[in-house]
């Protein structure tokens, strides 16, 4: 399914010399939603307060803008929040974009990949929360 139009963002932002180790350290996860309930803020538990049926825009960044490393998201979990067809799915511009088909809260895991610019690379996990009203 394709989503069009986006009303909520959520946005990584990643110093990538803090995740080399693989750890949430450095991982700072903001939406556009803090008057509508958001909560948790700037945490890697970021609790995004949306309607039901909005799509939802995922994206990550490198804090540093003059660094080669390159953070990239991988997946978004499963969520009951998704519904029947909201799975988020991978763009072609690396964001992800799904949407909030069914009421309730659920947790979900946001995982992405730091490509340093000596080749090698790891795995961050992440896990906010969804509340869909």
């Amino acid at each position: 399914m394709s989503f069009t139009n986006p009303t909520v963002f959520i946005q990584l932002w990643v110093d990538t010399n803090s995740v080399q180790n693989g750890t949430e350290n450095g991982v700072y996860i903001v939406d556009n939603r803090v008057s509508n309930g958001s909560t948790n803020e700037g945490s890697t538990n970021l609790g995004t307060n949306v309607t039901q049926n909005s799509v939802i825009q995922w994206n990550v960044f490198n804090i540093d803008p003059t660094s080669a490393d390159t953070p990239m998201l991988t997946a978004i979990g499963n969520a009951s929040v998704w519904g029947a067809s909201g799975q988020p799915q991978l763009q072609g511009d690396g964001s992800f974009i799904g949407q909030a088909q069914a009421t309730g809260s659920a947790g979900y895991q946001i995982t992405f990949n730091v490509q340093s610019s000596g080749g090698s690379g790891v795995t961050v996990n992440v896990s906010p929360s969804m509340n869909v009203h």
